[in-house]
């Protein structure tokens, strides 16, 4: 049963496929409104964006969740909010506004197949580390050897990466852990911010780990 672990990176998406929680191929997908075909034969797709508008519970949860980087989380814009143009007044972090397409296009994928599910990196590598606070950030050369350490420690070598080499170090850790959390979903062992999921016009809202 293969999984696939997605993250955000310059003009597109890079994806990290697990099978039996191991490592079997790596995927840069472009561009941003890909269709994702080259995840055809995945069962789950854990992708690190909101799958969802705000408000909604799950941010608060996994800022809660987060005790030593909740910055980390930001709050989802509301759909209005990614629809207007960006300025001042608008109460939206022009980063949290510039992922609107990203977030609109994911939600729209995700209302006809269930094979997605929103992460989060950070909450699935404080959970790889005992439930305790990293010590470095993810973009530093102390965080990139520790969420490494901790991929490895989980059974996810990352030594024979192809598509995604030239994709930044950070992105490529990131979509490993959104796969870690996809192959847990896979076996059901996952569980979910909120705890039950938030549900929203039939839709389970949550952000899985």
């Amino acid at each position: 049963m293969k999984v696939a672990g997605v993250d955000a990176t310059h003009g597109g998406w890079v994806a990290v496929i697990l099978e039996g929680g191991r490592f079997v191929a790596d995927v840069h997908l472009r561009p941003i409104d890909t269709d994702f075909a080259e995840l055809a034969d995945c069962t789950v797709i854990a992708i690190d964006i909101p799958v969802g508008y705000g408000p909604r519970l799950a941010d608060g949860a996994a800022r809660a969740f987060l005790r030593g980087a909740p910055s980390t989380v930001f709050t989802t814009p509301t759909r209005k909010q990614l629809e207007a143009p960006f300025g001042p007044g608008l109460g939206v972090s022009a980063q949290a506004h510039a992922l609107g397409p990203r977030i609109s296009h994911v939600t729209a994928l995700a209302s006809t197949d269930a094979r997605f599910y929103e992460t989060h990196p950070e909450v699935a590598f404080e959970t790889l580390n005992g439930g305790a606070p990293l010590g470095y950030r993810k973009k530093s050369f102390g965080g990139m050897e520790e969420r490494r350490r901790l991929l490895t420690d989980a059974g996810i070598d990352l030594s024979d990466l192809g598509d995604s080499r030239a994709v930044p170090v950070d992105d490529v850790l990131d979509a490993a852990a959104c796969a870690w959390t996809a192959s847990r979903i896979a076996t059901g062992a996952a569980l979910s911010l909120p705890s039950p999921p938030e549900e929203r016009e039939g839709r389970a809202v949550a952000i899985w780990y």
